[in-house]
């Protein structure tokens, strides 16, 4: 506690207001109660200046306390332009024949007000209560950028586990992402969504930890008991990765990325929109890669080939709407599948920093 009331001194305070005594009253009070940072001045464009300033040093102001009547114009416009312009608390102060500027400033994102004459004390308590909720919010920030780096680094070694295990998941991973993101955005998903599906394409196998690389690596058609024990590799993944709460918008397109919309599919058997439909675009370009890469037991197909296999099947096996917008996304960029020649070397850990944009921790 003690801490964060000196963090709260710490932050900057800009008094502006045109009535001398009245500015040198409230920076004062504010000196007095330990706030370490007060400045003063008697006009919008001082105000504006100072602000400006304050940003270019990196030592940005937090809270403003700023008087309805300036000598270069109505306090209300400066009010607009800084609440427009700055990351900054607003408090008004207001003589009886301003409060109606002061209630249309609150409605337009102002903190807080104080009627005139001025109670010290009780801005005093206005102004940390203004100060408080942004070192509040200041450290939730920081709280979840640390949470998100965490995240991301879990994500980075079970990515690394996973290529480890089967380095065939690396390239079909990264192409299921890849083609995953664009058919997304070939339908009008908005940018958070693409990434979602973007990192169960990368993840989607994550599974596949849990059966033994005898399986895996078989050089040829797996038996039907093999086979089921493949399947189970969506329900495993769910599993490992449920307790990671900023997941829980894509363990579903992991879970069931292998259900058909004819209700034919695993794990549980789901039918057409049941089915989320970021698990029905992972499904249908898995498909699509796997058809176009070269398997130990089975020749890679061409995209021609591989795209009427899909689209026989639509309806049936795959969602109509994505085997369309799939076949748009081929259709104007080509064989989405990376090219050997194109191989960056990079891990599936280093692609999922970039899909994911990693956070960094604001001092």
């Amino acid at each position: 506690m003690l801490k964060a009331q000196k963090a709260i001194r710490a932050m900057r305070v800009l008094v502006v207001d045109s009535r001398e005594e009245d500015r040198a009253a409230v920076s004062e009070r504010l000196q007095h109660e330990g706030y370490e940072y007060v400045q003063a001045c008697g006009s919008g464009e001082e105000a504006i200046r100072g602000l400006s300033r304050s940003l270019a040093m990196r030592q940005p102001v937090d809270l403003v306390i700023l008087g309805l009547h300036l000598p270069d114009r109505p306090g209300i416009e400066a009010f607009e332009e800084i609440h427009s312009v700055f990351d900054v608390a607003i408090i008004l102060l207001a003589t009886p024949e301003e409060r109606t500027l002061a209630m249309e400033g609150l409605a337009r994102g102002a903190d807080d007000y104080l009627p005139r004459p001025l109670n010290l004390g009780l801005l005093l308590l206005k102004s940390e209560k203004a100060l408080t909720k942004r070192f509040l919010r200041r450290e939730l920030r920081r709280s979840t950028s640390r949470n998100e780096t965490l995240f991301l680094n879990v994500l980075s070694v079970m990515a690394k586990v996973l290529e480890a295990k089967d380095p065939y998941t690396r390239f079909h991973s990264e192409n299921v992402s890849t083609l995953g993101s664009s058919v997304a955005r070939e339908m009008g998903f908005q940018d958070d969504e693409v990434r979602r599906i973007g990192i169960a394409g990368i993840l989607h196998d994550l599974g596949k930890m849990g059966i033994r690389e005898a399986i895996l690596k078989k050089a040829g058609p797996l038996d039907p008991e093999e086979r089921e024990i493949v399947k189970r590799h969506p329900v495993i993944a769910s599993t490992i990765l449920d307790p990671i709460e900023q997941l829980q918008g894509a363990i579903g397109y992991i879970k069931y990325h292998h259900e058909r919309v004819d209700g034919g599919g695993y794990p549980e058997g789901l039918k057409g929109e049941d089915i989320p439909l970021g698990a029905r675009i992972i499904h249908t370009v898995e498909a699509y890669d796997t058809m176009t890469s070269r398997r130990s037991y089975s020749p890679a197909r061409t995209t021609q080939e591989a795209l009427d296999e899909i689209r026989s099947l639509s309806g049936a096996q795959f969602d109509p709407q994505v085997v369309e917008a799939l076949t748009l996304v081929l259709k104007r960029r080509g064989q989405i599948a990376v090219k050997d020649q194109d191989r960056t070397g990079r891990s599936l850990a280093e692609l999922l920093d970039d899909l994911t944009d990693r956070v960094k921790i604001e001092d």
